[in-house]
């Protein structure tokens, strides 16, 4: 017998929402800034986002790529931190950083104003989920022209996979292209689907992501400030000053009593600390136009 310990049985439901709400800060931080983006200037509504570089739109897809992939345990070890798992079913994005967004919707335990997360999260998620129509897509390594009917967090997972391993890897990928394809009527073998990963590359990255990127960056730039809106009188009125040299004050967060675990009140204390400063990308739209074409 195990000896193990259940991870559900030392983190608390406030600790995992800690954990949770800081990472989908750190990984949103980490996909919408200066680095990816060009800076907006003065016009911040109705306006479209350039990635600096074409290697800084590849960095993106991959991020993006995990932000859209599920929490995993080795084998049949429970999830991280005692994390529920997502139901089995169709709903891909409940297999994400959503579902458990979702699930801090329905049972929030730091903030109070819940309200604008639960509906950028639940906006995204139906996004993510419609069926883009992408006409005349041509694909020479297997000879194949047709119009394709895909979900769209279907092609970007698949470009996110496809820009960061090489063919070694991406035995799921092809068995993917090989559903997607077979749904639009064209049936192909594994090889074939192997052929054709790098023309599908093209056009779900060089194309289709290329399109959205500004879309799903402001998804989770709403996202970001969302969760400073939830949190952030809790920090101001937690603020705790120890103590202050040369102006500067040193300066925690009042503890709850549901936050125990070392490494949660890291996550917590990060969360709130977050929280008061200022996010590294104003808010800010895109066109309707990039919203509802693909």
């Amino acid at each position: 017998m195990s000896n193990e310990i259940d991870p559900a049985s030392y983190f608390t439901d406030m600790e995992r929402e800690a954990i949770i709400l800081n990472a989908t800060l750190g990984m949103i931080d980490d996909m919408v800034n200066h680095t990816i983006f060009m800076p907006l200037g003065e016009n911040r509504q109705e306006t479209n986002l350039l990635p600096t570089t074409q290697l800084a739109l590849v960095q993106f897809s991959t991020l993006l790529r995990d932000f859209l992939s599920p929490v995993t345990s080795r084998g049949k070890q429970p999830l991280p931190f005692g994390l529920p798992k997502p139901p089995n079913g169709d709903n891909l994005t409940d297999h994400t950083t959503l579902f458990y967004l979702k699930q801090i919707g329905k049972n929030p335990l730091i903030g109070t104003k819940i309200e604008p997360l639960n509906a950028i999260v639940l906006d995204f998620a139906d996004w993510l989920n419609e069926t883009a129509i992408v006409p005349d897509i041509w694909l020479p390594s297997i000879s194949t022209k047709l119009d394709l009917e895909i979900k769209r967090i279907d092609f970007i997972r698949t470009s996110g996979d496809i820009g960061k391993h090489n063919f070694l890897r991406l035995e799921g990928q092809a068995r993917r292209v090989r559903r997607v394809l077979s749904e639009n009527d064209v049936e192909v073998d594994l090889s074939e689907a192997y052929l054709a990963l790098p023309d599908l590359w093209d056009w779900f990255h060089t194309h289709l992501l290329a399109f959205h990127a500004s879309n799903i960056a402001e998804f989770l730039n709403n996202i970001r400030y969302a969760v400073r809106s939830y949190v952030g009188p809790l920090a101001k009125t937690s603020y705790r000053v120890i103590d202050a040299y040369g102006g500067i004050e040193r300066y925690t967060f009042e503890r709850p009593d549901e936050i125990v675990n070392s490494f949660a009140w890291e996550q917590y204390y990060g969360l709130l600390q977050s929280s008061l400063r200022q996010p590294n990308f104003p808010k800010f739209s895109v066109s309707p136009s990039f919203k509802t074409q693909f």
